[in-house]
């Protein structure tokens, strides 16, 4: 009978403990990991803002070993039954899981990770953002800071008005003649130039819009007004005689700079001296908002604490949760390229629980 027993519990444990065992640890493992990285890069940028140092640390590798153990057992009693009466168990059984992850980080440092949170973002990975978003022009904003003579810098430095209305606009008619079917950005099939945006269908009821689109651009529109319009893009700074959109962008460390110019820095702090000062904000930081509390916040998408503070970011402020996820997945791209050189040291740590 035991051994019935036995051979039941391991069949039926062995069967529900790999496929629990991936349903459940999968998500625990993958949840830990997103919220621990998003924490580190909010503290980063915090801590960056007081002027102080940090590192990072990245996990490369997660090893989750499951051991199943079953155990069972026969009380017999033997001599007069008034010693024993009431205190065997005919039949025990157990089944033990123990779970014992062994997770490996590596720090992230090097030329290769400085080289790419340095270098502009390249047109192809603007272009792949804007093609993935419902709204592209959001993201031409916070990416592009100059498309030909229209310029959209990080800080209003040089005027207390702000931003170029001009950008502003140009972004604004990009949206409206993308939405109306009118605008594309394809590939240029010469390959001399890798993208050109094409402008179709669009008279009589765009007409306006369109010329209005290219005037901005400093081109000219087609001479019987109702001609198929190809504008090449090109990654550059505008040149004398140039015919099309030149395009430069902003670094992934230059947006985090913006999100560092967002905090809301604690008076007492800011009276002591303790952060750096930033301009006012361009066109792609005007709302974006970190703030801070004494107090843990109730509705934070991501909160560090810091010097006796919280820093978070509300969980209804979408456009800064949009902001903080465009840098973050640009920052694992910087990562990731210095994580794969294998001249970095590994920390592995055991875990038992």
């Amino acid at each position: 009978m035991a051994a019935l027993c036995m051979a039941l519990l391991v069949t039926f444990g062995c069967s529900m403990v790999g496929p629990r065992s991936i349903s459940m640890g999968r998500a625990d493992y993958n949840e830990a990991i997103n919220q621990t990285e998003n924490e580190q890069m909010l503290l980063s940028i915090v801590k960056a803002r007081y002027g102080e140092t940090f590192s990072l640390l990245v996990v490369s590798g997660v090893a989750a070993n499951v051991r199943f153990r079953t155990s069972a057992g026969v009380n017999v009693g033997f001599g007069p039954s008034e010693y024993f009466s009431g205190n065997l168990v005919p039949f025990s059984g157990g089944i033990a899981i123990e779970e014992n992850p062994t997770i490996t980080y590596k720090p992230i440092q090097g030329e290769q990770y400085l080289r790419q949170l340095l270098s502009p973002i390249s047109l192809n990975m603007l272009v792949l953002i804007m093609r993935s978003e419902t709204y592209p022009a959001t993201y031409l904003t916070l990416i592009a800071n100059r498309i030909n003579d229209m310029q959209n810098p990080d800080f209003s430095m040089a005027s207390p008005a702000g931003t170029d209305s001009r950008f502003q606009r140009f972004v604004e008619l990009s949206e409206d003649l993308d939405q109306s079917g009118v605008l594309q950005l394809v590939e240029d099939p010469s390959k001399n130039i890798t993208f050109d945006i094409m402008i179709n269908d669009y008279a009589p009821t765009h007409s306006d819009k369109v010329r209005e689109y290219l005037d901005l651009a400093g081109l000219s529109m087609p001479a019987d007004g109702s001609s198929n319009i190809v504008v090449p893009v090109h990654f550059a700074v505008k040149g004398p005689e140039w015919k099309g959109l030149a395009i430069s962008t902003r670094s992934t460390y230059d947006l985090l700079e913006i999100l560092r110019a967002s905090i809301q820095i604690p008076q007492e702090h800011a009276h002591a001296g303790l952060t750096r000062n930033y301009p006012p904000p361009g066109l792609a930081g005007k709302d974006i908002h970190i703030q801070s509390s004494k107090d843990k916040p109730k509705r934070a998408a991501i909160a560090v604490a810091y010097r006796g503070y919280w820093f978070y970011i509300d969980e209804t402020d979408m456009q800064t949760k949009l902001f903080y996820d465009m840098a973050r997945t640009l920052w694992s791209l910087s990562i990731s390229a210095a994580a794969d050189q294998k001249a970095a040291p590994v920390l592995t740590i055991p875990v038992s629980r």
